[in-house]
């Protein structure tokens, strides 16, 4: 026998007993046992099972007993029972083997020890380990702890310092064949100042790379996307091909990748395999979602043509399902050497879906679509949606008449830019009824009825339109497509509704819009503020505060079309539920979004609010233009029944509160025609004679309330509030005021929106010495109080609860140091002297107009 030193890491290897102290104990009682020695010894590869049955047989064989290790089906039967029958792999044995072991086993007077690995396991095999664990429980093999490594390196006699052995540790995650694998290449080098052990995980890439190399291609692939995956990539269930990768000692017991097996599989994978893995999740979407993500990081900066498309093809899959992880695979395409133009249209459209309109719309300027493209469409479609957003619709429909849809689905989405100006040089030309080849799809079917529901709106019969919209918006949420849109389907539904005076079911269809995603994520914002908007018209005021406060933290980054409907909701409560002071401060802010954006036929109600509160707040030519604008748009469409009616009723409103009624006449002759097909017409037709009548000084009290109360029907109750304050204001009969002015609470009985503990704070302000100390609202309650009017009164008076008028005098009362009634009433007459005087011609405070 030679006497040549062994190396270290080969004697390292050789050490017998790299096990739990558990493991030991138990191999140690099967030893010594008086009893039969029976035992099943398991564990994945590499885990010790061979060492510790070839220790077992010397053992064994040192105390006199007789050993047999056959495999053969008729030799087992023959074994004496006292003889120690010994069976290595017996995972890898057949039925009859296994049948032949589970007969001797089932002999509690026999003696058989048994390794295999746990999977795969058989029927026959698991009832020859029952059988075996009534007399012992199993060894299980694989996992080792820190005390283990301590103990097996002490008997080699090596030296291996604290930090050294729990990095170990912490990169083979206690596998054994790992752990043995690296304290044999560690003690061959000198790991000083190396913390991460670089050079040692390097060489254990190879190892680990040639043990893949060994297994099956299905469990080596399974390996590869959990590796690729990180922590989160693991299977949802535990397979048969997780269980087979763990007894190949390639995964940790829980299924989940080895630390150093991970970092050896991202190091050492190929391009070309990486490619192959990534084709093989395109094509079969098996991968999990987070080696998917890894597979992409892993391709960066991979120039591929076949990679390229891969990525493309990916990134299409994945629009509207994860625009994110969609707009970072084109951006890949593109830089794996895909079409230019085709990555740069669909990052695009991710980008667009994720709310990023300037970054979309800098990418299609930077990118050359030359005619005839594939995504010809997609691009238009893209750049008209993002014109529309930045309220530039005309811009949406100049994109349309230069790139000229070709697909139904594009025709249709320039139908609705070409149809919010009112191009009618374009509108009559589109049409999308073509005979079909294939089956037609559900965002087909949605837009199909879309641009039959708009064409409908069009015709003095408009009534129908609104069923066609509706189901148009139902087919469009089915589809669950987040494609960019110059208009939603829900919101032009909603608005047909609102201009028919169906505010009910504008609410509906933009709930159900909500509750399904209509549109994808980038569409939430402009259904939350729409449908504030329909609250608005149904006297829900806190539902719209709501959906202010949720959206004002962005309100910044909104688009300028969504930043435009935004301002309108809040001029339209501080017109409706705040004083003058509110309304002007709004007025200022909301004044610049005028300056970004234009208006087009599907801000119709909006452009309203900007003219009726530019009206009252005195600066009417800054929207004059846009007024005019829509009125020429609508007379260009042919004076549509549907969409004219609320343009023209603002167009009255305006020349009340700016009082000049013979720019009333020509609204007025508009809404008496459109009345004779519209419900909504003719309702403004009647309140409109109504209101003229009371602004001559002629109060027909039932007149009165019968038109305020059909403006509240459909949708206007706050204009109907305020005709019949109007109304109440311009007679001297108390008993028509106080009906009119019940008919106003009714319609809008809604207080200042300010919360009460907003209100009781100001009762510790300080006491007011000039009339400006006084808030407009106060002001208007000083003057009835000075009247001699009750609480009741001064609540009918100006619309709030008498509890309100209450909460106000006893404010007032405290600021001012009123002793008594008598003496608050002599301080508040000083106060609204001096009021009168500061305010001039203005004429002093005044109600909410």
């Amino acid at each position: 026998m030679s006497t040549t030193p062994i190396p270290a890491p080969l004697r390292l290897a050789e050490v017998p007993l790299l096990a739990t102290g558990h493991a030991r104990a138990h191999v140690e009682a099967v030893i010594s046992a008086r009893n039969p020695r029976r035992v099943l010894l398991t564990g994945p590869a590499g885990s010790g099972k061979s060492s510790l049955l070839r220790h077992l047989r010397r053992q064994l064989a040192a105390a006199g007993a007789t050993i047999s290790t056959t495999r053969s089906r008729s030799e087992i039967a023959g074994v004496p029972a006292e003889h120690v029958l010994v069976v290595d792999d017996a995972h890898l044995l057949d039925v009859g083997q296994l049948s032949a072991l589970t007969e001797r086993s089932s002999n509690p007077d026999a003696a058989l020890v048994v390794a295999a690995r746990p999977w795969p396991q058989s029927d026959a095999f698991r009832a020859l380990a029952a059988e075996l664990e009534r007399s012992q429980p199993a060894v299980v093999l694989g996992s080792v702890g820190r005390a283990d490594l301590r103990a097996y390196i002490e008997r080699a006699g090596d030296v291996v310092t604290d930090a050294c052995l729990d990095a170990l540790l912490d990169a083979t995650g206690g596998t054994a064949w790992l752990a043995s694998e690296s304290l044999a290449i560690h003690d061959t080098m000198d790991c000083a100042g190396e913390a991460d052990h670089g050079a040692l995980h390097e060489a254990m890439h190879d190892v680990i790379a040639h043990r893949l190399r060994t297994v099956a291609p299905d469990e080596r692939r399974l390996v590869e996307v959990l590796c690729l995956g990180g922590d989160d990539g693991m299977p949802a269930e535990r397979d048969d091909l997780v269980l087979s990768a763990y007894s190949e000692g390639l995964l940790l017991p829980g299924g989940r990748p080895v630390p150093i097996v991970r970092s050896a599989v991202r190091a050492t994978l190929s391009i070309d395999r990486v490619i192959g893995l990534y084709e093989a999740s395109v094509a079969g979407g098996k991968l999990p979602a987070a080696a998917d993500v890894a597979l992409d990081s892993l391709v960066d900066g991979v120039q591929d043509a076949h990679l390229g498309t891969l990525l493309l093809r990916h990134g299409d899959a994945l629009r509207g399902v994860d625009p994110r992880r969609s707009r970072d695979l084109f951006h890949r395409a593109r830089e794996a050497g895909a079409d230019a133009a085709t990555a740069a249209i669909g990052e695009a459209q991710a980008e667009w879906e994720l709310g990023g309109v300037e970054t979309a719309s800098r990418l299609l300027d930077g990118v050359n679509i030359p005619a005839g493209h594939p995504d010809h469409d997609a691009a238009a479609d893209t750049a008209a949606a993002i014109w529309a957003a930045r309220g530039l619709t005309s811009m949406s429909d100049a994109v349309y008449r230069a790139f000229v849809p070709s697909s139904p689905t594009s025709r249709v989405r320039a139908t609705v830019a070409a149809f919010a100006v009112a191009d009618m040089e374009v509108l009559p030309s589109i049409s999308v009824r073509a005979p079909g080849t294939t089956m037609p799809s559900t965002l087909a079917v949605s837009m199909d009825l879309l641009e039959s529901g708009l064409r409908a709106t069009l015709t003095t019969s408009a009534n129908s339109s609104l069923g066609i919209l509706i189901r148009a918006a139902e087919m469009y949420s089915a589809s669950r497509t987040s494609a960019p849109i110059p208009e939603l389907p829900a919101v032009i539904a909603a608005l047909a509704a609102l201009h028919l005076g169906e505010p009910d079911a504008a609410l509906t269809v933009l709930d159900r819009a909500l509750e399904e995603g209509h549109g994808g994520p980038w569409a939430r914002d402009r259904l939350v503020l729409w449908r504030a908007w329909v609250a608005l018209q149904l006297e829900r005021p806190h539902e719209v505060e709501a959906a202010l406060e949720a959206i004002t933290p962005r309100a910044q980054t909104l688009s300028p079309r969504e930043r435009l409907l935004y301002d309108a909701l809040t001029l339209s409560i501080a017109r409706r539920f705040h004083d003058a002071n509110a309304l002007a401060v709004a007025w200022r802010s909301a004044r610049e979004s005028l300056m970004r954006a234009s208006f087009d036929l599907f801000s119709i109600l909006p452009l309203g609010e900007f003219v009726v509160t530019a009206a009252r707040v005195g600066e009417p030519e800054r929207v004059e233009g846009h007024f005019m604008q829509a009125l020429e748009r609508l007379e260009q469409l042919g004076s549509p029944p549907l969409w004219g009616p609320h343009a023209h009723w603002v167009g009255i409103q305006q020349a009340i509160l700016r009082g000049r009624p013979e720019d009333m006449k020509p609204h007025a002759h508009a809404l008496v025609g459109a009345g004779l097909h519209s419900r909504l017409a003719s309702t403004m037709a009647q309140a409109g004679r109504v209101w003229t009548s009371v602004l001559s000084g002629t109060v027909d009290v039932d007149a009165v309330e019968a038109a305020a109360t059909a403006l509240g029907t459909v949708g206007l109750a706050w204009d109907g509030a305020r005709l019949a304050g109007h109304g109440a204001g311009h007679t001297g009969d108390r008993r028509v005021t106080a009906r009119l002015l019940a008919a106003a609470r009714r319609l809008h009985p809604h207080e200042d929106l300010r919360p009460p503990a907003v209100e009781n704070d100001a009762l510790a302000a300080p006491r007011p010495r000039t009339p400006s100390d006084l808030s407009p609202r106060e002001l208007e309650v000083a003057a009835l109080v000075v009247q001699g009017k009750t609480y009741s009164e001064i609540g009918a008076a100006i619309f709030i609860s008498p509890r309100t008028a209450e909460h106000h005098i006893a404010r007032i009362r405290r600021r001012l140091d009123a002793t008594n009634r008598s003496d608050l009433i002599a301080k508040l007459r000083i106060v609204l002297d001096d009021a009168e005087n500061v305010e001039g011609a203005r004429g002093g405070p005044r109600a909410t107009a």
